[in-house]
């Protein structure tokens, strides 16, 4: 009985003053209408505050499942667009002919740049249709590098930035063609090489891929940040800054060309 008693002693102080805060709270709510028109907008603003806090954690939370979905979309759009493309003006084509190219999306799972020979890897593979030679392209459609080697669930990509990475590239709008490479340094930029001296380049026009049995054409490589002849004067270097940032790959579109092997191994007679 002590015991309580020194504790009623000990925090009747602080309950007083508890029990008279929250009569004066009740008296001023119930004062005027004013009054409780102030503390409902307030009570409002925090409540709206706490709610769009909680709206923009799930926002952020559904952004994968939206850009899971988007690339789908795009996977579509390509492979139809692809088949559209092919279609000879006013020929009726037959539901059992094939586009020449066909789509599909992955996830980069790994990722390296900062190396000499780069490459990522996937989540897809051999059970979902991917296969060596297929070319890798971003969402936006932009050159990221292509498959080399493939398991059942999983496959391995070079990146554009692996020195042992070459495909073909032209300047966009004309048909002058060259080769294009990465020398080991920026992993943001590539040459352009066996361009005739005399074509004409300027800072900012668009590199983008020739025909080849691994990447469709007029996809967008980079863009001319330096042109110089070479040293033989017969040829001209160009520096193309890489249109994809190779360092944030995530959702991957790939590409294969169903005539690949047919031109593969006619171009690999010669």
């Amino acid at each position: 009985m002590y015991k309580l008693i020194l504790f009623v002693k000990r925090i009747a102080t602080p309950l007083l003053f508890l029990i008279i805060e929250v009569a004066a709270i009740v008296t001023y709510t119930s004062s005027t209408s004013l009054t409780r028109a102030r503390l409902l907008t307030i009570s409002n603003e925090v409540t709206g505050s706490i709610n769009s806090s909680f709206s923009a954690v799930g926002d952020y939370f559904g952004l994968r499942r939206e850009n899971d979905r988007l690339t789908r979309r795009i996977v579509e759009l390509e492979s139809l667009l692809s088949e559209w493309s092919e279609r000879p003006s006013g020929v009726r084509i037959s539901s059992e002919e094939i586009a020449p190219y066909l789509f599909g999306e992955a996830r980069v799972i790994k990722n390296s740049v900062f190396s000499q020979n780069n490459f990522f890897t996937i989540d897809k593979g051999l059970r979902d249709d991917v296969e060596a030679n297929m070319a890798v392209l971003t969402p936006e459609g932009y050159v990221a590098g292509y498959v080399i080697d493939c398991s059942e669930r999983f496959a391995v990509c070079m990146s554009v930035a692996n020195r042992d990475f070459t495909m073909g590239g032209k300047g966009k709008g004309n048909d002058y063609m060259g080769s294009v490479a990465w020398d080991g340094d920026d992993y943001h930029e590539v040459s352009l090489d066996n361009i005739p001296h005399y074509a004409d380049f300027a800072p900012g026009d668009t590199i983008v891929s020739t025909v080849s049995y691994r990447f469709p054409p007029d996809r967008v490589i980079g863009y001319v940040e330096e042109f110089s002849p070479s040293s033989d004067k017969m040829n001209s270097h160009l520096r193309v800054r890489l249109a994809a940032d190779l360092s944030r790959l995530d959702r991957v579109l790939l590409v294969k060309y169903m005539d690949g092997e047919e031109l593969r191994e006619l171009e690999s007679k010669y």
